[in-house]
């Protein structure tokens, strides 16, 4: 099944880690980046930052 795009349904293609933007936004704890094919905007995931 491919990725869709939360915000819009288009579909979503994985970009590289080597291709990620320098220097951020790249919050802390991205593991996946994606590009909404649909209206060109970056989907992030990242591991949740949990504190005690």
């Amino acid at each position: 099944m491919d990725p869709i795009c939360p915000s819009c349904g288009g579909p979503l293609r994985q970009i590289p880690e080597d291709q990620w933007p320098e220097g951020g936004p790249v919050p802390e704890g991205t593991v996946e980046m994606y590009l909404c094919d649909k209206t060109n905007h970056r989907v992030i995931v990242a591991v949740p930052e949990i504190s005690g």
